[in-house]
């Protein structure tokens, strides 16, 4: 697949989660999304981080001063203010909300000086200390891991193929390693990942502590087999470790550590 731009991915990742909106019925806004959240949530907490980025005015209830310090997480409260202050919405009113603010975004990020990806992004996230890498990079994931979410939630099956799902594999391969931290000397684990996304990731833990690539024909002691969808919703905190579809062969208690420490997207 083709390697897109910042704003290119991002504009395409919204694009691709906007076709499986409009195709949604009256009966599918209502159904349980995330724990606490119905589908329509979830697309008020869309519509709230677009028209952020997007400079818009937020309705009343829906903005939070936050305390500036270096690329912190987006705090709890501010995801879920945006969908409490969206609450009186139809549905129809949030997809022209989100699809508004996504037009207003390409608009203000089309005149920005993106040359310097260190400088302070703007809006609310700007001032939680991310730079523009952070936003430019967080906002896909946002993007595809919900789109997946709603896929779930109305019975459509998930897809690896866009652009999305590249992105977040991507990132996702290169923090594989982190899985290993704290595991004895030598552990060394190699997942074998299945679909259109799949890829075979190894790393090994050091005398330091810390697990780093490692050529997997060298052998391992764990080896988890899996397709694509089950490791990007590990890595999402979508499905449970416990529940996941993986084959193991190999130390299964290493195995579990390494899979409860999938998941590093908030």
């Amino acid at each position: 697949m083709t390697r897109l731009e910042p704003l290119d991915l991002w504009e395409q990742a919204s694009q691709d989660l906007l076709a499986v909106l409009r195709d949604l019925g009256d009966d599918d806004w209502e159904r349980p999304a995330l724990p606490g959240w119905t589908v329509q949530d979830v697309l008020a907490h869309l519509a709230h981080l677009e028209s952020e980025a997007a400079g818009l005015p937020q309705p009343d209830g829906g903005a939070i001063d936050v305390e500036s310090r270096a690329n912190q997480p987006m705090p709890t409260d501010f995801t879920h203010i945006g969908v409490e202050a969206r609450r009186g919405r139809s549905a129809a009113a949030l997809l022209d909300e989100f699809e508004t603010a996504c037009a207003r975004r390409r608009e203000v990020f089309a005149g920005l000086d993106l040359t310097d990806p260190s400088q302070p992004a703007p809006g609310i996230v700007g001032a939680l200390g991310w730079d523009l890498a952070t936003l430019l990079r967080n906002r896909p994931i946002d993007l595809w891991v919900h789109e997946q979410d709603i896929r779930s939630a109305t019975g459509r099956p998930l897809t690896t193929t866009g652009v999305g799902a590249a992105h977040v594999a991507g990132l996702m391969t290169k923090i594989f390693p982190m899985s290993l931290r704290r595991l004895p000397a030598g552990t060394a684990v190699v997942a074998d990942i299945s679909g259109p996304q799949g890829r075979v990731l190894a790393a090994r833990v050091g005398d330091d502590g810390r697990a780093a690539p490692f050529d997997p024909s060298e052998g391992s002691d764990v080896t988890l087999e899996m397709d694509d969808v089950t490791w990007l919703r590990l890595t999402g905190g979508r499905v449970d470790p416990a529940d996941a579809d993986v084959t193991v062969a190999g130390d299964e208690g290493t195995a579990a550590v390494v899979l409860g420490r999938l998941n590093v997207t908030p």
